[in-house]
Parts: C-alpha cells; sequence; structure tokens
C-alpha cells in the first residue's frame, strides 16, 4: 500500500497529496501490529523492494539500453538495485518498532529514524521517497532549512501520527493526534505558500536574463555529426530571433567533436564552428582529451558571444560504468563491455561568469552575472550543488547540462527534473536544464517549473524535431551575500540524525540487556 501511494504521488502525472499518507501502512504494520523487530524489519525491507521494483522500473530500461541486456536479465538487475534499496526501509521498520515511542515523541523519532538511516545507506542515485511533493512546490519549502531531510520530516511526522490515530481506542487521544497531523500539514502548507509569495515578489522586483535552452533531440548512438551540429546552431539562432540572450546546450556528446584541453576560441573551421548561426554567450558540454590519453573528461565550456572561452568545468560526479570504470582496469573492462566508457574525474565545482548580449527589449543588458554548472545527474547531489554554491563570489543561477535519453521515455527524466528543484528551493536560486530529449526546463527561486518541454524519446528510426525553450530567469539572490540556512549549516540535519538513531539505539539496547 506505501508503495503504490508513492508511486501515484510520483512525477510526471502523480498525486502529491497522498503521499502525505504514504508511510501510514509501513508505521501500522512495522510500529503497531505487534511483530518483533527483526519481524518489522522484514516487513520494512519487503515494502521497500516494492518501492524499488515500482518507483525506478526505468533501471530495466537503461540496462537494455546501455549494456545490452535480455529483459530477464534486466528485471533481474532492477531486483537487486530495488533490494539493495529496500535496505534503508528494513532499517527503517527496525528502528519505530525497536523504540516505541508514541505521540509527539513518536512522530519525531520516525521522522530521525527516516533521515539518519537515509543518510547512512549510499546510494548509486541520491534520491527522496517524496520526490513527488516537487509537483506541489508549496510543501518543500522547508528545504531551505533542511533540505530533502526536513521535507521527509513533514511527512514522516503526520503520517506517524495518523497511523496511531488509527489504532488508539481512545476517542479523545484519536482526536488529539488527528489535531496534531492537521495542524503540521496546515503550518507547513501556509508558510510554503507566504514563503513562494514573499520570494516571488523579490523576483518580479530583481534583474531578468533571458535564456535559450536548446533540446535538439538526438538518439543515443546517432552518429551523423553533422546533423547534430546543424540542430543546436539552427536552435540556438531560433533563440536569438525570440530575444534569448545566453544560450545552453546539452553535456558532451551532443556537440559531437572532441575539444583539446587547451581549446580557448570558437573555432574558424564551419564544420566545427560554435557560434556559426547565432552571437550569443553559450554554455555547452564537449568532450575533451589531452595529447596521448585514452581517456578523457566530461566537460563544460563557457563561451563569451565573441567565440573566447572564459571558464572550464570537468564534471566531478561520474557515473559508476557509464562514465567510469571502478575497481578493475578500465581497459580490460571496455574489452569484455565495449559500451562501457571511462573518463577522468574533475577536481571541484566551477563558477562561470557570464556577460549576456543586448536583446530588442533589453539594449542594456546590464553587467555578467554568475552561474554554478551542474553535468547530468550532480543536481540530484546536494552537497556537489551546496559547494558549487558555496564558491567564492558566490553565484545568482545553477545550470544543468544533461542527457537522460539512456532511459528513454519514462519516468525517469520527469524524477531528475524533480530531484533538481529540491536545489533551487535550498540555495533560493533559479535553475536552468539543458536536456538532450527532454524536459528542458526553467525552475524559478520556489522550485516551481515555470518552462518546460517535454520529452521526446527519440531513436534513430524515430527523430523528431529539434526544440527551443526561450524563458526569463530572475537574479534575485546571491548565494555568498544572501546563502540560506541549509547553505549555513542546515544540511547538518541528516548527519545529526545518524548520531540521535545511534545514541538512542544504543541506550535502547542497553536497557534491554539490564
Amino acid at each position: 500500500m506505501c508503495t503504490a501511494l508513492l508511486a501515484i504521488g510520483a512525477p510526471p502525472e502523480g498525486v502529491p497529496a497522498l503521499i502525505w499518507i504514504a508511510f501510514v501502512p509501513t508505521l501500522l504494520v512495522c510500529r503497531h501490529a505487534g511483530l518483533s523487530p527483526r519481524r518489522a524489519a522484514f516487513v520494512g525491507w519487503f515494502g521497500g523492494l516494492g518501492a524499488g521494483l515500482f518507483g525506478f522500473p526505468w533501471i530495466a530500461e537503461l540496462l537494455t539500453r546501455f549494456a545490452g541486456f535480455s529483459w530477464p536479465l534486466a528485471v533481474f538487475g532492477l531486483f537487486v538495485f530495488s533490494a539493495y534499496t529496500a535496505i534503508q526501509w528494513g532499517i527503517f521498520g527496525y528502528l519505530v518498532r525497536r523504540v516505541p515511542l508514541c505521540g509527539l515523541r513518536g512522530a519525531v523519532w520516525a521522522a530521525i529514524a527516516w533521515s539518519g538511516v537515509a543518510a547512512t545507506i549510499p546510494h548509486l542515485f541520491p534520491f527522496t521517497a517524496v520526490l513527488g511533493l516537487a509537483q506541489a512546490p508549496v510543501w518543500i519549502q522547508l528545504a531551505e532549512f533542511g533540505g530533502t531531510s526536513l521535507v521527509e520530516a513533514e511527512i514522516l511526522v503526520v503520517s506517524s501520527l495518523l497511523a496511531e490515530a488509527v489504532v488508539v481506542s481512545d476517542r479523545r487521544l484519536r482526536v488529539r493526534r488527528l489535531a496534531a497531523a492537521f495542524a503540521v500539514f496546515a503550518a507547513v502548507t501556509v508558510y510554503g505558500a507566504a514563503r513562494m509569495a514573499s520570494v516571488r515578489a523579490d523576483e518580479a522586483a530583481a534583474r531578468k536574463v533571458r535564456f535559450g535552452v536548446v533540446q535538439p533531440n538526438i538518439p543515443l548512438r546517432w552518429y551523423d555529426g553533422y546533423e547534430k551540429i546543424r540542430r543546436l546552431r539552427a536552435m540556438s539562432a531560433q533563440a536569438q530571433a525570440q530575444g534569448a540572450q545566453v544560450v545552453l546546450w546539452p553535456e558532451a556528446g551532443v556537440y559531437p567533436v572532441i575539444l583539446p584541453r587547451d581549446f580557448a576560441r570558437d573555432f574558424d573551421d564551419p564544420r566545427r564552428k560554435v557560434l556559426a548561426e547565432h552571437r550569443l554567450p553559450t554554455i555547452f558540454g564537449a568532450p575533451t582529451r589531452a595529447p596521448g590519453d585514452p581517456y578523457g573528461w566530461n566537460t563544460v565550456f563557457n563561451m563569451r558571444a565573441d567565440g573566447t572561452v572564459d571558464g572550464r568545468f570537468d564534471k566531478v560526479k561520474l557515473m559508476p560504468f557509464g562514465e567510469y570504470v571502478p575497481i578493475v582496469d578500465p581497459k580490460w573492462a571496455k574489452s569484455k563491455l565495449e559500451t562501457l566508457n571511462h573518463n577522468h574525474r574533475g577536481e571541484g565545482p566551477a563558477r562561470f561568469e557570464v556577460q549576456p548580449a543586448p536583446a530588442p527589449d533589453r539594449p542594456d543588458p546590464g553587467g555578467p552575472f554568475h552561474v554554478g554548472p551542474l553535468v547530468c545527474y550532480e543536481d540530484i547531489f546536494a552537497d556537489f550543488a551546496r559547494q558549487t554554491a558555496a564558491q567564492d563570489g558566490g553565484i545568482e543561477a545553477f545550470v544543468n547540462l544533461t542527457i537522460d535519453t539512456w532511459f528513454g521515455d519514462t519516468a525517469e527524466p520527469w524524477e531528475h527534473l524533480a530531484l533538481a528543484q529540491f536545489r533551487s528551493v535550498e540555495h533560493r536560486i533559479p535553475m536552468v536544464r539543458a536536456v538532450s530529449a527532454g524536459p528542458s526546463s526553467i525552475v524559478d527561486a520556489t522550485g516551481t517549473v515555470t518552462a518546460h518541454l517535454d520529452v521526446t524519446g527519440p531513436t534513430p528510426d524515430d527523430i523528431p524535431p529539434p526544440e527551443v525553450l526561450v524563458g526569463d530567469i530572475a537574479l534575485a539572490r546571491n548565494t555568498e551575500h544572501e546563502p540560506t540556512v541549509y547553505a549555513l549549516g542546515g544540511w547538518v540535519l541528516p548527519h545529526l540524525c545518524q548520531v540521535a538513531v545511534l545514541v538512542v539505539l544504543v541506550s535502547v539496547i542497553r536497557r534491554g540487556r539490564s
């Protein structure tokens, strides 16, 4: 039941209100059904297994597209991934049964237990079970204080109080639990609405910059380099005609030319030229390689309107096997599976200075602004986004360059977008995302998607036309001058929960022995 509620509440067309009650079934069984802690752990794990199987079916799609797995083998891979992910749920089930607290204390303990375990179990894809709330940003505004952990806490507290209201026999106690649950829900909703109104008032009065986001809708393993470049150029020219001041392309692999590490100025060669049909500052991804090096970097370049390169960022968070081969020799691994790839890891976050170009309705574009580049799934790593925002001088926006075509026209690209929305709330700055086949999007400082293009799922036999998204972002905040509570220290919340779980569990075990 918990699995079904979370799945129905998830993007792209979920019902986020259901997430408020999604943990009630799990808490009823694990805490109130009279199970032993070990049995509660198994029940929690089993529920988490379902959450993985029904919430992440695109894992199987990835294994068939990327690794060439047969469907039975891909489904087995999905099962292994889900079984590992479910460990978090199993430990959570054990903790809420092993520490039998009631009322508000029990609700707070459920929230602490969930966040503490989530911060302890490493994940290939960092995620939150409440990602569906991004579809209703009014309920994720507490992320500016404690990140996704605090948003999860509001859900766990309400679900815990509701679960206890179901089983308690005393009528007055039931009413009190229901009233407390409603009070938490109402407080979160009222605060979220008020805070969004305040942030939008600041954005309305702030300077605006218009981005042109190119979505070329290129299939995987499509080797027509000329057509790739033609699509990028044509949509960039269209963006300029629509008044864009900055252009954003997706990550390396869309622009099909391997660039040298010392690339410092646009090509004169028309076959490789970036600014061939537009004259706007352009942030774009490209593979780079040093002479004689068998491996390269997944790189982002910040190119000025005059063609000079004013910044470079090498992706830091590499996808295992997709972008680097862990543990074993990459050359040997690639000889066994040709679809494997290996890149060098970047050294740290980057900060780009962007001078927007004039537009017909904005003849005076103002001075430069600063953005923090995040490549592919780096925008779901809250710690790395925090490091990007914490650089000297600060930034006014995130830019994300992504290829999510590995997953096809599934829920994954929308879930990726939902997770990225939390980063904008955590730092109260907008994010612009260029995704090769969608959903390219613009996210404001409230975490709301203000404009987007749909996922297209192109294949070599069915290639949709390229698209461009043109829209404004507001430069209302600099992360150095106005850091959020989350940036200043709220990010430690899950680690405090880890410590709390350890202290409480040790105390309970020692009491049990005595």
